[in-house]
């Protein structure tokens, strides 16, 4: 690999072991996947990237990187059009999945000096509307879940407090101020700041859970010490005794807040404030979502003719 040619490069690891002989094709790649795919995941987490998208990019690379069949430094935008191709056409990925996969192919090309991905357009994702539950059924949800404080708590914070999991799983104990029932979030998507209000009853909820926690003697900085996969297994278990007939994820209780407020008249920016959107054209999609409201908002307005 000439240093001239990509500079950056240069001592940041070793896309390629000493020469062992040309392969045949049926054995595995010529050079080590294993070692850019560390090094590009320390890369992210050095940047503070999320957990997800660590884990996420690192699929990623690593598929990309068996599929092309070459060292990192070598890879041109054929191999990526290539790659592309063999997604839509062999793996059927979904525009969305294919939008994230550029994404994360850019960021791995940029991460090493590389500008094999500039220009590399992902495809427009598709605008779906979120899906939320009626309140009807996120009271089922509180009150299946009402034998577990752990469990009880996790879902008030998720449904009064609109956090992604992620977030959740990152509280600390010192991140609540229980004499200002105020809830900080550290370094949400964007790497920004927020503040989520605790309500009477979720903070009911932490009382008790922290209690609980108290006699168990557990001993975590964390306020939840539980990882993402454990939150959606436990709101889909929840969900399903709850005998609410579709899947359901911890990221539909922040569309269900959102919705519900809307509905109820909060104005669309606080709305924003609170579930952390970096422009309020994000927020805006709650907009089509409550169609009771744009009902009574016609029938209102309607002309007659």
């Amino acid at each position: 690999m000439a240093s001239s040619a990509h500079p950056r490069l240069r001592g940041s690891v070793s896309l390629r072991p000493p020469s062992s002989g040309a392969t045949d094709g049926a054995g595995p790649p010529p050079f080590s996947v294993d070692a850019v795919v560390e090094r590009f995941q320390r890369m992210l987490r050095a940047k503070e990237r999320s957990p997800c998208t660590v884990k996420q990019y690192g699929h990623i690379a690593r598929t990309f990187l068996t599929h092309a069949r070459k060292p990192l430094d070598e890879v041109n935008r054929r191999d990526l059009e290539a790659f592309r191709e063999y997604l839509v056409l062999e793996r059927h990925y979904s525009k969305n999945s294919l939008y994230i996969t550029v994404r994360g192919l850019t960021c791995l090309c940029r991460s090493f000096g590389l500008d094999a991905a500039e220009g590399f357009e992902a495809p427009r994702r598709p605008e779906r509307l979120p899906h939320y539950l009626s309140e009807e059924e996120t009271h089922r949800l509180f009150e299946v879940a009402r034998k577990s404080p752990r469990d009880n708590a996790i879902l008030h914070v998720l449904a009064f407090g609109g956090l992604r999991v992620s977030e959740l799983c990152r509280i600390q104990l010192e991140d609540v101020e229980f004499d200002r029932n105020v809830l900080h979030v550290r370094s949400g998507k964007g790497d920004k700041d927020r503040e989520v209000v605790i309500e009477d009853r979720t903070r009911g909820a932490l009382d008790r859970y922290l209690a609980e926690r108290t006699l168990a003697g557990v001993g975590s900085s964390r306020l939840f010490p539980i990882e993402p996969v454990t939150v959606e297994r436990m709101v889909r278990k929840t969900a399903a005794s709850a005998e609410i007939g579709r899947k359901v994820t911890p990221h539909m209780l922040r569309h269900t807040l959102a919705t519900a407020l809307l509905s109820r008249g909060c104005d669309i920016r606080y709305i924003q404030k609170l579930l952390g959107h970096a422009s309020v054209a994000t927020t805006q999609i709650y907009t089509h979502v409550d169609t009771q409201a744009l009902r009574e908002a016609y029938q209102r307005a309607k002309p007659e003719y």
